[in-house]
């Protein structure tokens, strides 16, 4: 689903939340990384400028895609952030619109669940 981050080093300062795991892209605030393997190639973009990867975009060998969103609010229009951005202890808004998937690393488990990952797949194909 997600391509490139097998051996990362963990060298950069563009962070990637994917649940419990976490990843350091070689790039900077603002900015996006890609990455690809044999299966496919993965956009990892911070829209908003503060250092945390809040949209992905993959395009997979098969030709499928999918794209998902930290904020599908914000996001996945790539709006600017008024400050002060919400607080992590805040809850995300809704809207009530259930993720379909995340691409979270981990299996589910006990206190573990999609919306907790915080990601939201907003296209694929």
């Amino acid at each position: 689903m997600l391509h490139g981050l097998d051996g990362l080093d963990g060298i950069g300062d563009l962070r990637l939340d994917l649940g419990d795991d976490q990843f350091h892209l070689e790039g900077g605030p603002g900015e996006t990384v890609t990455l690809a393997d044999a299966g496919g190639t993965t956009v990892y973009a911070d829209l908003d400028g503060d250092g945390v990867v809040d949209h992905i975009s993959s395009l997979h060998a098969d030709g499928g895609f999918d794209v998902f969103t930290a904020d599908p609010h914000r996001a996945a229009w790539g709006l600017a952030v008024p400050d002060p951005v919400r607080t992590p202890a805040e809850e995300p808004l809704s809207w009530g619109l259930g993720p379909e998937t995340t691409p979270e690393k981990v299996t589910d488990g006990p206190g573990k669940t999609l919306e907790k990952a915080g990601w939201h797949r907003i296209e694929h194909g």
